[in-house]
């Protein structure tokens, strides 16, 4: 569940960055629906850096198209990270770095490796989970070598 959560919460994330433009926002520019839901900010829109204005004017162009139940969906994964100790979001936003750091290869087959754990069975998925925890630091440092330098299988169709 909580790897979901993240999962979701790191597409999000780069849809929002990816989308993000450098040129500044004016306030008078956003759209009705826009400043209304970014109302709080009105008063410190003009001192925000260029990138979380784009960021926020197309989260506010996002949540005003979203159906009830999605904006209801979007408010519980919000608690839910508000909730999160700091140093668990720190964590959080470091691999979300990472991953974008990684070549668009890279963050498929993450992304390809990520859904063929979410099919797995609960049982398979906890064996796993057991046998990483279960292993030292030095195995799983040749896991993690092994599985960078391991060619991907070809697709199936």
């Amino acid at each position: 569940m909580k790897a979901k959560i993240l999962m979701t919460l790191a597409l999000l994330m780069t849809i929002g960055l990816a989308a993000a433009d450098d040129a500044a926002v004016a306030w008078d520019d956003l759209d009705e629906n826009q400043q209304r839901v970014l109302n709080n900010f009105s008063e410190t829109w003009d001192t925000m850096d260029a990138e979380r204005q784009a960021r926020l004017s197309m989260g506010a162009d996002r949540w005003a198209r979203m159906t009830p139940e999605q904006r209801d969906a979007a408010e519980g994964r919000f608690r839910q990270w508000r909730d999160l100790e700091p140093d668990r979001r720190d964590q959080i936003r470091s691999r979300y770095q990472q991953f974008r750091d990684m070549s668009p290869d890279e963050q498929r087959r993450v992304q390809d490796n990520f859904r063929r754990f979410q099919h797995m069975s609960v049982e398979r998925r906890q064996q796993l989970r057991d046998r990483y925890r279960n292993m030292t630091p030095e195995q799983r440092q040749r896991l993690r070598d092994r599985a960078t330098d391991r060619p991907r299988p070809p697709k199936r169709d």
